[in-house]
């Protein structure tokens, strides 16, 4: 796990050179950069410690033409090198770059004063106060200051030293949870194909893994992996520079802005609502303002709109939605720059709270602010709960909220945790696979389903209780199934309730009939049973359908067809007359209905009857008693 820094500075103070002395590489590679002498595309050095890591640096354009390549450069470092020129001091690039990092939290740095051997000690100085009043106020107020010349080697060493001291202490990215790399370089080498390039922001990959590039959305396997100078590796993790060689890819399915990851874990988006700070010195962000909308390496195009309906005024803080123009990959938690379309300046930039959100409406105003409070101001256990609380049917599934939220999973364990111990929620399943419910939630739907069992008790006191097949019409529409099995464990558990055959009663719910729910049922069966082996005729005057039904389902009753019932003892009686009639000798279907002495129709349908039964065995046109 490496340790990414990043340059800064205005043109032509020394960036590249510095890179080229501190490392014995030039970061510019391209015939274009040599020829005109400027850096055009991030470059890329790498220089060992002592303890063997590897520390990355990207060389970024100084040019005011190239700044949105400097932000996709810095997008994904953890501490910066400023360059400042001795001849010249701080100069309009210098000041940007420095908004920039500060806009993405990039607040550990080191500023190299350059070409030392061209000037005296006087304006040495001069130059050193102008970058303490330029890092006033900023977090890297305090960052030191080196006195070098990459010329004749003055101050390289005590540089060096610094820059690896700086490494050694900065707070490495988590290699925990999925993996997640913004591309930042994408370029073909004959015989190999496409080969794309970034720094691993989470998580980790493997050799022959397969990964997805969003926002085109493919899937490819890793044919090559190399991280930092290594060209053959067999992981890469978060703080790596990482070069995937992607079999099958082509330069189309790719491009600088693009992200790889976890398959499944990438969500592409064109709204999200952020927290956003407006640089002191530039303009206001007006309502529905174009702008140039920086996450990541991807620059798009995006209206901005304050969430409070009025402009955010320059130096303020407030919550913007942005509506992007094309999609971009992005999560909660990810810094980002804002630059006005035309002329092209830095303006702001802050954090993003959440993603693929709505339009603002005016009369839901109220409700998103106090939404966005809580995601930038409350801790993750709030979240959780609120977004349980907003839910349909009050539950989360912890890939959907981690992949929307970007939490870690160990935050997201813990939060969920804390509130399973106050009791606000319930939980089944366990890691990715776990599911959160309120527990309110479950109580309600513990009730509706009681309710529904003790409605079928009362109104139908032969039933053996409510069909589990019917259970779902009787609770709110689109209920999902997890958490009914869920809640029906929980009431089983509590010995509330039974679960017998496939019916649902409550636990005290007798297995026999008795009392007067038994009389009436012996009254119905006596009247099939006068009906004979014709069966008694549906429906039965002056007796209900659902006490006939109730009575099928126990087996007392069976059914001959849809609108004939007879009796178990009919049964009974039918296999006495055929064992008596034809023993263990064949019959056929004329002579089943002279036994019985009953149609040729009512024949077949005791016949079924018998066969379903494996009663009797049907052998071509005959059947005998098995």
């Amino acid at each position: 796990m490496g340790v990414i820094i990043g340059t800064a500075g205005h043109i032509d103070h020394g960036k590249s050179s510095l890179m080229l002395a501190l490392t014995g590489v030039d970061p510019d590679r391209l015939k274009e950069e040599k020829a005109r002498g400027i850096t055009i595309e991030l470059g890329y050095v790498f220089l060992e410690t002592i303890n063997g890591e590897s520390v990355s640096f990207i060389d970024v354009p100084g040019h005011e033409k190239f700044v949105k390549t400097m932000v996709a450069g810095v997008a994904t470092v953890d501490c910066f090198l400023l360059v400042v020129s001795a001849d010249e001091g701080v100069m309009p690039q210098t000041r940007e770059h420095l908004d920039i990092l500060r806009l993405l939290e990039v607040d550990r740095g080191i500023v190299a004063l350059s070409k030392c051997d061209l000037v005296d000690d006087d304006l040495i100085e001069l130059a050193e106060e102008e970058v303490r009043e330029a890092l006033h106020g900023t977090p890297a107020e305090s960052a030191p200051i080196f006195r070098v010349s990459a010329k004749t080697g003055y101050g390289l060493e005590e540089l060096k030293q610094a820059l690896m001291n700086m490494a050694a202490a900065a707070e490495r990215k988590s290699s925990q949870g999925r993996f997640r790399m913004p591309i930042d370089r994408v370029f073909s080498l004959k015989g190999f194909g496409t080969i794309v390039c970034g720094t691993g922001l989470s998580g980790k990959i493997n050799m022959g893994d397969s990964v997805e590039i969003q926002p085109v959305g493919k899937t490819f396997r890793i044919r090559e992996l190399g991280v930092n100078e290594h060209r053959h590796a067999e992981s890469g993790e978060a703080g790596d520079r990482i070069a995937l060689n992607l079999a099958g890819i082509h330069k189309d399915d790719v491009h600088r802005g693009s992200v790889a990851g976890e398959i499944g874990f990438l969500k592409t988006l064109n709204s999200l609502d952020t927290t956003c700070t407006m640089l002191q010195r530039n303009i206001d962000l007006l309502v529905r303002q174009r702008i140039r909308f920086h996450v990541g390496t991807a620059e798009v195009m995006a209206r901005a709109i304050p969430v409070e309906g009025k402009p955010l005024l320059r130096g303020e803080t407030g919550y913007v939605h942005f509506q992007l123009e094309h999609p971009v990959v992005a999560m909660p938690g990810d810094r980002f720059v804002i630059r006005r379309y035309s002329p092209v300046v830095t303006i702001g930039g802050g954090i993003i709270l959440d993603t693929g959100t709505q339009k603002v409406r005016s009369r839901f105003r109220d409700a998103r602010l106090s939404h966005l409070d809580l995601l930038s101001h409350g801790d993750l256990e709030d979240l959780l709960f609120e977004t349980m609380e907003e839910a349909a049917h009050h539950f989360v599934e912890a890939t959907d909220f981690i992949k929307k939220t970007g939490a870690e999973p160990v935050d997201f364990d813990q939060a969920a945790d804390s509130l399973i111990a106050q009791g606000r929620i319930l939980s089944s399943g366990e890691g990715t696979a776990r599911r959160l419910i309120l527990t309110v939630a479950v109580e309600d739907l513990g009730r509706k389903i009681m309710g529904s069992i003790g409605t079928i008790h009362r109104s139908v006191p032969l039933s053996q209780g409510l069909q589990l097949a019917h259970l779902a019409r009787k609770l709110p529409p689109e209920t999902p199934v997890w958490t009914v099995r869920y809640c029906l464990t929980r009431l089983r558990e509590e010995n509330k309730v039974e679960k017998r055959g496939d019916f649902l009663c409550f636990s005290d719910f007798p297995r026999q009939l008795a009392g007067d729910v038994r009389k009436l049922a012996d009254h119905i069966l006596s009247d099939a049973g006068k009906a004979g082996l014709k069966g008694m005729k549906l429906p039965v005057p002056g007796r209900r359908k659902e006490d006939i039904d109730a009575l099928l389902q126990r087996g007392l009753l069976i059914n001959l067809s849809e609108d004939l019932v007879s009796t178990e003892d009919s049964v009974n009686k039918v296999q006495q007359v055929l064992s008596s009639s034809f023993g263990e000798d064949p019959f056929r279907l004329g002579e089943l209905r002279e036994a019985l002495g009953v149609s040729r129709k009512i024949a077949l349908m005791w016949a079924e009857v018998l066969d379903s039964r494996k009663i009797t065995r049907r052998d071509g046109e005959s059947r005998r008693l098995v």
